[in-house]
């Protein structure tokens, strides 16, 4: 058991600690503000977002591109860039958006599937629509 003299010191240093502590910086772009200047200059003569970022790092200022291009939007008061993750895009672009065609007057007949026999594919792999779900290998092509 701790004695109320070592309690005592405790709360005593804990409050301390408590009167000293300061916020970090409030802007979320606290490394890049004393660079401001340098940066915005950067991005007037053209230079592209990546050199920025290596140019920065040779000064020990390791941010991405994207939080540069949203720190150059909230310094010059412009909308920040939509951010959109990566695999959204992806997806969006692997799954090919099928045509409307024209509606037709009379349904076509189809006739109902078997069970015992499956219907061989015989459309090629890159012509096949592509469903959702992981992409596995057609054994036929292997």
């Amino acid at each position: 058991m701790s004695e109320p003299a070592e309690t005592a010191t405790r709360t005593q240093r804990f409050n301390e600690a408590v009167r000293d502590f300061k916020l970090p910086s409030p802007s979320r772009h606290a490394k890049l503000m004393p660079l401001k200047d340098g940066i915005v200059e950067l991005r007037q003569k053209g230079a592209s977002l990546r050199l920025i970022r290596e140019l920065l790092a040779t000064v020990d200022v390791a941010v991405g591109t994207d939080t540069i291009a949203r720190f150059l939007a909230e310094v010059n008061g412009e909308q920040p860039p939509h951010r959109s993750s990566k695999r959204s895009r992806r997806r969006r672009a692997a799954v090919p958006v099928p045509i409307a065609a024209p509606p037709t007057t009379t349904p076509t007949p189809r006739p109902s599937p078997s069970k015992s026999t499956p219907t061989p594919n015989t459309a090629a792999p890159s012509e096949r629509p592509r469903v959702r779900g992981p992409r596995i290998a057609d054994p036929h092509n292997l």
